[in-house]
């Protein structure tokens, strides 16, 4: 009887490769896979380096970010769509790299509909999410594929290193010059309370800061980079054994890179049930514990008794620097008034 052939690992890794190419050609791509490696620093990403990344544009102009979770559904932050603003003048731009440059793989969709979270009422408030309905599904390719969600129970530990992503300023009012390429930042996850507790170093009595259970912080304690190389509404993206997470969706900050003000994003596992009570074919994945979370109170120092914010009768944020306006949504703001 003829022996079954083995295959060697260059033919597995050949087959790999179709049956990947063929998931693609059936719109069935595996989320959080990215072709090149993490980075260092803030810098410009390679064309399909982060293809879950989208630009949300209004009346043609880019406003915020967004990040694809399947064929036809985007996540991105509740404030990138005031109720004033029209449904049928926002576009989605898939696959862009440089925002000034004509590319054949990018795609350009319309919304068939936009659902803020009920719960967010103003910048800072709780529920800075929303699902975005594109009109048609996308075919996904090397440059168009979806993240990962986190199921609800998701943790990521203190001090992972993620990277945030956007078009958005390079510095306080310094635009993205053209083409405008796609930027990312890696940024080291900050715990709840110790992010509380910078918010309130220095923080003026009128102007309370409060991160609420719904958030997650990342950045660095001594400024100087920050979100405002991103976007709002766009990704924080965790790697795990081999998969980027949507950890958080860029929300709001005070001020941009400045000393003890960390980036504060949406944390998207807190509405993984939310997500998929609206839009049941998305299915949260469970994120593996590669590493226990270690205390990170020495950030804070001996500011740290000072963290609580109920305790100082900080019970909720007044006045924040959201990141919508540092990040591109304040030109058409200006406009309009």
């Amino acid at each position: 009887m003829a022996q079954k052939g083995v295959l060697g690992p260059g033919q597995l890794g050949a087959v790999a490769i179709l049956l990947y190419l063929g998931l693609l050609r059936l719109g069935t791509a595996p989320c959080g896979v990215a072709p090149q490696a993490r980075i260092t620093g803030g810098s410009s990403a390679v064309a399909g380096q982060w293809p879950w990344q989208v630009s949300i544009t209004y009346e043609g102009v880019h406003v915020c970010g967004g990040s694809l979770v399947s064929e036809q559904w985007v996540l991105s932050a509740a404030h990138c769509f005031p109720s004033e603003h029209h449904k049928e003048a926002y576009e989605v731009k898939l696959g862009a790299h440089q925002l000034d440059s004509y590319s054949e793989d990018a795609k350009v969709s319309t919304l068939k509909d936009i659902i803020p979270h009920p719960s967010y009422l103003q910048e800072g408030s709780q529920g800075d999410i929303a699902l975005l309905q594109l009109s048609t599904p996308i075919t996904f390719s090397r440059y168009i594929r979806p993240i990962c969600l986190p199921a609800a129970n998701a943790s990521f530990p203190n001090g992972l290193h993620c990277t945030v992503t956007g078009w958005g300023h390079v510095a306080p009012s310094v635009s993205l010059l053209t083409p405008r390429p796609l930027q990312q930042l890696e940024v080291p996850l900050i715990s709840r309370e110790t992010c509380n507790c910078l918010y309130n170093i220095d923080a003026k009595p009128e102007e309370p800061h409060f991160v609420q259970e719904d958030m997650v912080c990342a950045g660095y304690v001594e400024g100087g980079k920050d979100a405002c190389q991103g976007d709002s509404g766009g990704p924080l993206s965790c790697p795990v054994e081999g998969l980027w997470y949507l950890t958080g969706i860029v929300s709001w900050g005070d001020a941009c890179g400045a000393r003890n003000r960390p980036g504060v994003y949406t944390l998207a596992s807190s509405y993984a049930s939310w997500i998929q009570s609206k839009v049941t074919e998305l299915q949260p994945r469970v994120v593996p514990q590669t590493q226990e979370s270690q205390p990170d109170s020495n950030l804070c120092g001996s500011h740290l008794a000072f963290s609580s914010a109920p305790a100082q009768g900080l019970l909720r944020p007044i006045l924040f620097l959201p990141l919508g306006l540092a990040l591109g949504l304040l030109s058409p703001w200006l406009s309009e008034h």
